[in-house]
């Protein structure tokens, strides 16, 4: 039988370490030292490397031979790639999820959109709530599409995705901001009269946006690590 303890040691682990790096509190590159980690973490060291592992398989941490284990440092390539993936995948689920998402569902994230709309401290005082609010919508109208391939391609890009997410708490505050608000009001506004064409084009933009935010964050941040 499997140790249930190492199983729960391991699991523990893995969700921690794995947060750490998404809300980018441990910066991008920075060396994964399993001693500290264990220490940080409050579990022993074998959980730790099982979990290393685990995250490099999922794209979150590279492995140098000779060298140890680093947060993926992510160049503005890397960048640009995933989301010119996401700019080709998530528009067409938002056109096909026109015809399948729920009035109620819809009806609860126009609520909270214009919560934060109405009070922008609440984006600024909890950035957080607000990722896990676009977050939540983005999987909800991808889900909705109703197409199982399309759902996997984009679920198997979603660490990646979330790291970039993390990343954009620390390089690109201007990705909070009110623009944001309308564009997933406009997507929203698009399917809930179900206009395929205006959702589409309401979630490429977004991402176009998104990316371009991005990008001059991870160039103004260039600049600061370099000052």
């Amino acid at each position: 039988m499997p140790d249930v303890s190492s199983t729960s040691s391991s699991a523990k682990a893995y969700e921690k370490l794995k947060l750490l790096i998404l809300q980018g509190e441990i910066a991008r590159g920075e060396p994964l030292i399993e001693r500290t980690i264990a220490e940080r973490l409050g579990v022993s060291r074998t959980p730790v490397r099982e979990t290393i592992q685990r995250l490099e398989r999922e794209g979150l941490v590279r492995v140098i031979e000779g060298k140890g284990a680093f947060v993926a440092s992510y160049t503005a390539e890397d960048l640009i790639e995933i989301y010119q993936l996401r700019e080709a995948l998530e528009p067409l689920a938002a056109r096909l999820a026109c015809d399948h998402m729920e009035s109620d569902v819809l009806d609860r994230f126009e609520g909270e959109f214009n919560r934060q709309k109405a009070d922008p401290r609440t984006r600024e005082d909890d950035p957080d709530s607000w990722t896990r609010l676009g977050r939540a919508f983005h999987e909800a109208f991808i889900q909705a599409s109703g197409n199982e391939r399309l759902v996997k391609v984009i679920s198997g890009m979603q660490e990646q995705i979330e790291l970039f997410r993390g990343l954009g708490r620390t390089i690109s505050p201007n990705a909070i901001s009110e623009s944001t608000v309308d564009e997933h009001l406009e997507i929203l506004h698009a399917l809930k009269t179900r206009d395929p064409l205006r959702a589409e084009t309401a979630v490429k933009v977004h991402l176009q946006n998104a990316l371009h935010y991005r990008l001059e964050g991870l160039r103004l941040y260039g600049r600061r690590s370099l000052s």
